[in-house]
């Protein structure tokens, strides 16, 4: 399935794509709240600044995306896998991690503010540097802070799809 594909079927309001493959497909700033894409293969797309707000993402794949300031509030993340995905500044509050699988991921920045079975969540080598955490404290200073928000926004803003 394309880009195209999905954002037209997502407009006409069908929100059931379970299992779809839209591996590497470049998304940016675009709504895709309630989507349903248990299953589906979004490894090493990129889907910047994309609202996943209140989705059900379960054992769906986003190994090797970016997903700079991506908003996953209140969906369910119950084993997907982001081993190796760039989620700097990611809104993650309220959802569910089941076993999801942050190995390798940078977390920098993102925000799990309230997020349930976050012992059950992969960490292993992940960046969590300035992160909040479920129970609202951060990890680690940020220092530079302003400077690292504005290396950030660059990023944000300047992301090219290499694909």
């Amino acid at each position: 399935m394309t880009a195209e594909e999905l954002l037209r079927q997502y407009a006409a309001g069908e929100r059931y794509f379970r299992g779809v493959n839209l591996r590497g497909v470049f998304l940016r700033g675009v709504s895709l709240k309630q989507i349903d894409l248990r299953w589906a293969d979004l490894s090493q797309a990129s889907l910047v600044d994309v609202n996943f707000s209140e989705a059900n993402l379960h054992g769906a794949k986003l190994n090797d995306s970016l997903l700079i300031s991506a908003k996953f509030n209140q969906a369910n993340l119950t084993q997907a896998n982001f081993t190796s995905a760039i989620l700097i500044l990611a809104n993650l509050s309220q959802t569910s991690l089941n076993q999801t699988n942050f190995q390798n991921a940078n977390l920098s920045l993102a925000n799990f503010q309230a997020a349930s079975h976050w012992s059950s969540a992969h960490l292993q080598s992940a960046i969590l540097k300035g992160a909040i955490m479920p129970d609202g404290k951060v990890v680690g200073k940020m220092k530079g802070w302003k400077k690292r928000h504005s290396v950030v926004n660059v990023l944000n803003f300047n992301v090219a799809d290499l694909s």
